[in-house]
């Protein structure tokens, strides 16, 4: 009966629910091409005129390419790990596709969305990606190398996927932020508004 009453639950929500198509495919859609894109082309580019282990100047002082093929996660972490992080990162894509699929705060789907482009565009490259010194495959291409000591910033080398979900980790805080303000806010406001009603019943 517990169970009936939940199918029937998922069933109602499911049939409710507001998936913004409309705003998904003009909006959402069109960022996850275009930053996918722009991920896999830069990674072609370097495997095509940079040879592995070759580092380039491009901005001195804040940052340069340095052409390396990672088989772990972001920033190298893992890197003896490969098929684990495969596994793990197919299983965080489909999970963050499924609740893309769900979700309907226009907000949050643009930053969502950023992160799916990271965390596809790097997944699908493995296919693709040459191998490392090694010849071992399925790595992730990666090439940019900042140019300053900050927080051993040195030490990591990363592509335009990785940046991506570290963006939109960065609008997660920014509007985690905002979000507490307003509600801090409109508690306030609200108390203030019953603590003057109250007063008035008061006085009168």
């Amino acid at each position: 009966m517990w169970l009936k009453d939940k199918l029937v639950e998922a069933k109602v929500f499911l049939k409710n629910n507001n998936y913004l198509w409309k705003f998904k495919l003009l909006v959402c859609l069109p960022i996850f091409v275009v930053l996918t894109s722009l991920d896999w082309i830069t990674k072609a580019i370097v495997v095509g005129h940079m040879k592995l282990g070759e580092t380039k100047t491009f901005l001195s002082g804040f940052l340069n390419f340095h052409y390396v093929i990672n088989l772990g996660m972001a920033y190298g972490r893992w890197n003896d790990k490969a098929y684990l992080v495969i596994l793990l990162a197919t299983f965080f894509s489909l999970f963050l596709t499924i609740t893309f699929i769900f979700l309907n705060n226009k907000k949050w789907l643009i930053v969502l969305v950023i992160i799916l482009a990271g965390s596809w565009g790097n997944l699908l490259a493995r296919l693709w990606a040459p191998g490392n010194e090694d010849n071992i495959y399925y790595g992730v291409v990666d090439f940019l190398i900042w140019d300053f000591s900050l927080f051993n910033s040195r030490n990591y080398v990363f592509n335009l996927a990785d940046l991506y979900v570290n963006i939109a980790i960065g609008l997660t805080i920014l509007f985690t932020i905002i979000e507490l303000v307003i509600f801090i806010k409109s508690k306030i406001k609200t108390k203030r508004q019953t603590e003057k009603i109250e007063n008035e019943q008061n006085n009168s």
